[in-house]
């Protein structure tokens, strides 16, 4: 039975550590190992070598510190660029209202229930078939905007699905740390922690007034977030033709190696 059309539904796909991730279903033998992925920094780092205390960012020369038998490759941007391809056309089965990046994209469900049920019924074919396909593993997020969809996500991950209920979206969201909400970011973070705001429920005390004083337009942005209220749409947009990725030294640095290996 097909659920009847609802609200407003988006989903958020993310590549779970992408670049390492392709390299292990490349090399079906890597796929117990630490694997990482970087030349000077980690850009990529898959799970079993989180669990052994690496991160992205995280200098190679530390990581071989802590994980002497972690497995370093340098990558191959062709590769990694063919398969979010295929992934992406994969999204498109489903809508034609696709919006990618890196190595996730957002995912316009309003009005597809009619043809493929229920939302989080697309999230579970979906990932079985990038599953099936790819060798990829993905992890989920459905929720009534990009914000609640990209945070069902994140609570999901690694390789899973999440799924907020409409009306749900308030508690939801409230339960995650402040640096999670969309547009704090590290400076904002900073400053709101200073404030002693810890979640994003604790941002919810905080005036509008006193959120625009601190923050100008942006602080009306956080008001509605904080609320579960996101009003951003998915905009389909051109799959970028060269990969490119952020991320900063989690400490000051002056080695020229590191600063040459991050970039």
């Amino acid at each position: 039975m097909r659920e009847k059309p609802t609200k407003h539904w988006i989903m958020h796909v993310d590549f779970d550590s992408f670049f390492a991730s392709v390299e292990k279903a490349l090399n079906p033998k890597l796929m117990d190992r630490p694997v990482i992925v970087g030349a000077g920094v980690i850009a990529s780092c898959c799970y079993v070598a989180r669990a052994r205390g690496l991160h992205n960012g995280m200098p190679l020369s530390r990581a071989r510190r802590l994980c002497p038998d972690v497995v370093i490759l340098e990558g191959s941007q062709p590769t990694y660029r063919a398969v979010a391809l295929k992934i992406f056309d994969l999204l498109r089965e489903v809508s034609p209202n696709v919006e990618t990046f890196l190595d996730d994209a957002y995912v316009e469900l309003t009005g597809t229930e009619r043809l493929y049920g229920a939302p989080i019924q697309i999230g579970d074919w979906l990932r079985k078939r990038v599953r099936a396909e790819t060798g990829l593993p993905l992890t989920v997020g459905i929720g009534s905007s990009r914000m609640v969809a990209r945070l069902a996500g994140k609570g999901a991950k690694p390789d899973g699905l999440g799924y907020v209920p409409p009306g749900d979206e308030s508690d939801f969201v409230g339960r995650f740390p402040i640096r999670d909400l969309p547009g704090v970011g590290f400076r904002y973070g900073d400053i709101l922690e200073r404030l002693r705001i810890r979640t994003i429920a604790d941002l919810r005390n905080m005036p509008l007034e006193a959120l625009t004083d601190l923050f100008h337009s942006h602080g009306e942005i956080l008001y509605r977030r904080c609320r579960g209220e996101d009003t951003a749409v998915v905009e389909e947009r051109e799959v970028p033709k060269s990969i490119s990725r952020e991320s900063s030294f989690h400490v000051n640095t002056a080695d020229r190696k590191e600063i040459d290996g991050m970039l």
